[in-house]
């Protein structure tokens, strides 16, 4: 009985030092994520912001198909084979293939048409070069990708976190000088650097590890190869759907209302961002491999539930604090030229609430590798958020109109999802 005890307080004690590792990274960068987006809102202003918006929006699709956008199904099945070594090195070549033919294809595809991305992305085909670096770094994102979700599904959470923290506090002063020097192409590799610096510290973990080296080309299986694809294609709807719609409403505000109201409404968005993505971090780190190692759908549907209740009472904490405590803290993340959207702050935040409750129910079909459902659920928000910016654009001009679209679209979304897994359950 004592030994029981001793066990359970040991894994209580790593569930509590594997949290506040994995809390203390992406605090990091979401703290590093704002001062870069302080220095952009300081230099560039409003303006600025949305010139870079379509590029910020480009870059959060390529972190996600980085290596062909098989993060969860490494997550996973790394989760499911840590006990088992050959079926481990099985899957690290596999995924290691994989990743390395679909960036070396999506690398050469942006240096062939820099140009044409560069005029559409960022206004002026003379930084082209700036998407042709970009188009380089997918190589370095594919490697960060790899090393991170392995960490993750073996519960490494010790190497993510240090890969983490590293890289974010070493890319800052780098942007700071880039921003500063060099105004908006300096932002824009700025942006790329918050993704790239964790390459020198996965570099030595991983060389560190017992997994190095550990690719090979015989060891590549097929069928394994077929399953991560499944991931890959709802990763990559998922990269496409959500950014690809920003840069469609964005290019309709800048020319319905100008580049000064699409800053402010990317301003906006990025805030949203920096956050979610701690709940997006947190679920594929402890939700999703709970759920894939279930098989009852009532115990599912359970732990679905007690994991919505804690991401909604924890949203409404952190929202809470930042819509009462808006006069402070818009000014200090961004600047004063960005207080209009104190106005319309709290439909966003409203619509982040139920954005962050939907992510719950969303991994479990990621757990359970529901490609269908999980792409028609996708193609549904992203369509509805786009018809509903449409109409709104006709009764609320700018970001404002936007900002409820958002929010609408979100409520609806959640209540269709919550249906969907009771449906699911009981059939």
């Amino acid at each position: 009985m004592a030994r029981n005890e001793c066990s359970d307080k040991l894994q209580y004690l790593k569930a509590v030092s594997s949290a506040v590792l994995t809390t203390l990274a992406q605090a990091s960068k979401i703290v590093v994520g704002f001062l870069i987006l302080k220095l952009i809102a300081l230099y560039l202003g409003p303006d600025g912001l949305g010139k870079l918006g379509h590029f910020m929006s480009l870059t959060s699709i390529l972190a996600l198909l980085a290596g062909g956008g098989i993060t969860h199904g490494v997550i996973k099945y790394s989760a499911e084979y840590r006990n088992d070594k050959f079926s481990l090195y099985r899957l690290l070549s596999t995924a290691s293939a994989f990743a390395f033919v679909f960036s070396v294809s999506f690398a050469l595809l942006f240096l062939l048409f820099s140009h044409p991305i560069s005029v559409f992305i960022l206004g002026d085909s003379s930084l082209a070069w700036v998407i042709s670096l970009l188009s380089v770094f997918q190589l370095v994102l594919a490697f960060n990708m790899l090393f991170s979700s392995v960490a993750n599904g073996l519960a490494d959470v010790k190497s993510f976190a240090l890969a983490q923290i590293i890289g974010n506090l070493i890319s800052l002063p780098f942007a700071w000088l880039l921003i500063l020097k060099f105004g908006l192409p300096g932002a824009a590799i700025a942006i790329i650097s918050i993704l790239a610096m964790a390459i020198f510290p996965s570099v030595y973990l991983y060389l560190r590890s017992s997994l190095r080296f550990r690719f090979r080309l015989r060891k590549i299986d097929p069928l394994l190869l077929k399953k991560l694809s499944w991931f890959s294609l709802m990763l990559c709807v998922s990269a496409i759907a959500f950014p690809v719609v920003e840069i469609y409403i964005r290019q309709n505000l800048i020319t319905n209302a100008g580049y000064t109201q699409a800053g402010i409404w990317q301003g906006l968005i990025r805030l949203s961002s920096a956050y979610l993505g701690f709940f997006s971090v947190f679920l594929a780190s402890y939700f999703m491999p709970m759920i894939s190692r279930i098989n009852n759908k009532r115990e599912i549907e359970q732990l679905t539930h007690k994991f919505v209740v804690f991401v909604m009472v924890v949203f409404a904490v952190g929202g809470g604090t930042l819509y009462f405590g808006r006069d402070f803290f818009v000014p200090l993340l961004l600047s004063k030229e960005f207080e209009e959207l104190n106005e319309f702050l709290l439909y966003q935040l409203i619509g982040d609430f139920f954005k962050a409750s939907n992510y719950v129910i969303g991994f479990v079909a990621v757990a359970r590798a529901a490609t269908r459902i999980y792409i028609i659920s996708e193609v549904f928000q992203a369509g509805l958020f786009v018809s509903l910016s449409l109409l709104m654009g006709q009764f609320i001009v700018g970001a404002e109109g936007v900002t409820v679209a958002y929010m609408m679209s979100y409520i609806i979304c959640f209540l269709v999802s919550v249906l969907a897994l009771k449906f699911w359950v009981r059939n």
